[in-house]
């Protein structure tokens, strides 16, 4: 049972989005909080990411000098980049004389199901070198691109322009026609129109002056092949409200509320959800991370270490980098301990992780932050950054050890 993960990467802050009043804590469209103030604590673009990781079944095992793998999982991950005029315009919607400019909105979620086959090998047992081979069947997928969405305020009228796509998987599109989906459902829908793709990771390992190693890896090379996906299309359109048609003194005001609503439903046509393109296939390439690495053993006591960690991660408007730095700490043969401290796009954080590892049984916790679960308001909301991932799971290993502390062996006097 390889492990299970969840997490969320997030440069918001909670004390952003949650605010403190008299009535307790609020939300920042509830608050009194000036528009103004309320925007010294936006970033000017807010990345958020979530995913998800189920390991089923993972099996390795050496043959020679080489080490194979084979695992079975479920992967699911969603992101979105908000520009900070989503935020004041939910803040102020009816302010006057102000411009939103909420273009380059991206938002995208996918899920698959993942069979990888990994192969790796030592070199003159100072270096190794490895790679992963993976076949993925697509569940379901969604992106949706806001090109140019623009909303313009005046004393006298209200403008809007918009323009982009959607384009969704079959299951996504059932759920937003209001279709019932339950397991079985997906399970149909992902034999029924198979969505296949591949990816590969590769990585290295070096050691180096006695106590060094240097790593480095590449991960998430790949693509799935969406099959009969329905694309929306938004726009190009302008949609235009004149306030002096609804504030006439003499207008009887069930007619001017009939009016609005009738141009509110122009509004809605923007989003020409009416009208779907199907499509033989959309190719979604993935987002791909590069890592590298550097541990020092101390050479009095190798059981301690101490390691950087730099992350990349290349997804257009939703990339982001972290630098960790991590204290190691194998106190016994059976238990190992490390903690870390990080800085990256989403701020900062410091995590733990522990591994139980005794003969026949491996457990093995983690989290990279402590930080949104420490800091809650006395309402439980979070104050800090919305990030943390979290991962946990179990091996049982069989055959001698193959660790970095073996038992010392006792030499007998001759």
């Amino acid at each position: 049972v390889g492990g299970i993960s969840a997490g969320v990467e997030s440069n918001i802050l909670g004390s952003s989005i949650y605010l403190p009043s008299d009535a307790g804590t609020v939300s920042f469209m509830d608050s009194p909080m000036s528009t103004t103030d309320f925007m010294s604590r936006i970033n000017q673009m807010s990345l958020l990411n979530e995913s998800i990781d189920v390991n089923l079944l993972a099996i390795g095992f050496r043959a020679k000098n080489t080490y194979h793998t084979i695992d079975f999982s479920i992967k699911e991950n969603a992101s979105t980049n908000i520009p900070s005029d989503v935020f004041r315009f939910m803040k102020d919607p009816s302010a006057q004389n102000f411009s939103y400019n909420m273009s380059s909105w991206t938002a995208s979620v996918d899920s698959y199901f993942q069979a990888a086959y990994g192969l790796s090998f030592k070199i003159k047992d100072v270096a190794s070198i490895g790679f992963r081979a993976k076949f993925l069947l697509g569940i379901q997928s969604a992106y949706a691109n806001m090109s140019d969405l623009r909303v313009e305020s005046s004393n006298e009228k209200a403008t809007v322009n918009a323009n982009g796509t959607i384009i969704e998987s079959e299951l996504i599109n059932d759920l937003m026609v209001g279709e019932e989906i339950n397991a079985d459902k997906i399970l149909q829908s992902a034999l029924d129109n198979p969505s296949y793709g591949a990816a590969l990771d590769f990585g290295f390992s070096v050691d180096f002056l006695k106590h060094f190693t240097f790593s480095g890896s590449v991960l998430d090379l790949g693509f799935i092949s969406w099959k009969n996906p329905v694309k929306y299309n938004y726009g190009p359109a302008s949609w235009e409200l004149n306030y002096s048609d609804y504030t006439d003194p003499g207008l009887d005001p069930e007619t001017a509320e009939n009016q609005l609503n009738a141009k509110l439903d122009e509004l809605v046509a923007i989003f020409d959800f009416e009208n779907p393109q199907q499509l033989d296939k959309h190719v979604q390439k993935f987002g791909f991370t590069t890592l590298l690495g550097l541990e020092f053993r101390i050479p009095f006591y190798n059981r301690i270490s101490i390691a950087a960690l730099g992350t990349h991660r290349f997804q257009g408007a939703h990339s982001w980098t972290e630098g960790r730095f991590s204290l190691n700490y194998a106190p016994l043969r059976w238990l190992s301990l490390s903690g870390s401290y990080a800085i990256s796009t989403f701020g900062e954080s410091y995590g733990a992780a522990l591994n139980f590892h005794p003969k026949g049984l491996n457990i093995f916790a983690g989290v990279d932050s402590f930080k949104p679960i420490l800091n809650m308001t006395p309402d439980n909301y979070p104050q800090n950054e919305l990030n943390t991932n979290v991962k946990v799971g179990i091996t049982f290993p069989f055959g001698k050890y193959n660790g970095r502390y073996p038992k010392k062996e006792k030499v007998e006097n001759e």
